[in-house]
């Protein structure tokens, strides 16, 4: 279930070209079993770099590139009051960026007990590389199609800014619940 301060946050998607988006309470499903949150756009956002997705195609050995963020830093944002509304004109995410390229490890049933994230059964994939806080949420390409194979989860070890070993759920896990709905 939502939270009480939730019903009454305002929330933003903003792209690494500058571009907002204001999102509506409405448009959000919470699947706190994969770890994940999902945004629903209901008109074209073109202003916004899209994948396609590829399901059932995760393989070891698969060349990958995690796209993500800066976890506990603050990007440059210009914004003014309309009223009773916050409004963001502008917003520069070039300096919270992190991205990193590797390649798929291993294919698992991901198992996790941690006190923000826990996940059990789901399947999931271990990642060549390490990561760092704010990284999660962000999607694991395949370098080679340009298609999002999963969503970064979680990294270990716990408690870490830095993480040595990255998970990532499956995007068929993701998709099954955008077919099924959310809370």
């Amino acid at each position: 279930a939502l939270n009480a301060g939730f019903q009454r946050a305002l929330l933003w998607v903003i792209s690494r070209t500058g571009s907002v988006r204001r999102i509506r309470r409405e448009d959000v499903s919470l699947h706190p079993e994969i770890d994940t949150t999902i945004i629903t756009f209901r008109h074209a956002v073109s202003d916004f770099q899209t994948y396609e997705i590829s399901i059932g195609t995760v393989a070891a050995g698969l060349r990958v590139s995690a796209i993500g963020h800066v976890g506990g830093s603050k990007p440059p944002i210009r914004a003014e009051w309309r009223g009773r509304e916050l409004v963001i004109l502008e917003a520069d995410l070039a300096r919270v960026t992190k991205d990193v390229n590797g390649y798929v490890r291993q294919l698992h049933r991901l198992q996790i007990e941690g006190s923000d994230v826990k996940i059990h059964g789901v399947r999931g994939f271990e990642l060549s590389f390490g990561s760092q806080v704010g990284m999660s949420g962000g999607p694991v390409v395949d370098s080679s199609t340009g298609t999002v194979l999963g969503m970064l989860s979680f990294g270990l070890p716990r408690g870490s800014p830095v993480k040595t070993r990255t998970f990532a759920v499956s995007i068929d896990e993701i998709w099954n619940r955008c077919r099924w709905g959310g809370t």
